[in-house]
């Protein structure tokens, strides 16, 4: 597949997900094996990651402090379904 955009997302690691969340966060808490983010077209969708026996798996790389998600993640909440990979910090939009 081939990336169509890309935007720098900055995690946050919480205990639980806050009232309100901000675009191009995303909001992972180990104590609930939770990944949780706005769409990131900017609709304002929810987008929840479980991170436990789900398929998912967060990978966190403790020299630069910055996370990638395996596999890809594709919003069905989202009107433009959109379908990203996290690398990195960085969601390579498909």
């Amino acid at each position: 597949m081939k990336t169509i955009k890309k935007i720098e997302i900055i995690p946050v690691f919480i205990e639980t997900i806050p009232d309100t969340l901000k675009q191009d966060f995303i909001y992972i808490s180990l104590k609930y094996d939770t990944a949780t983010h706005l769409c990131l077209c900017g609709c304002g969708n929810l987008s929840v990651t479980p991170l436990n026996d789900s398929g998912w798996k967060l990978i966190l790389r403790t020299n630069d402090h910055s996370i990638s998600l395996t596999p890809s993640i594709l919003n069905t909440n989202c009107p433009n379904k959109y379908h990203y990979i996290i690398t990195n910090n960085i969601a390579n939009i498909l």
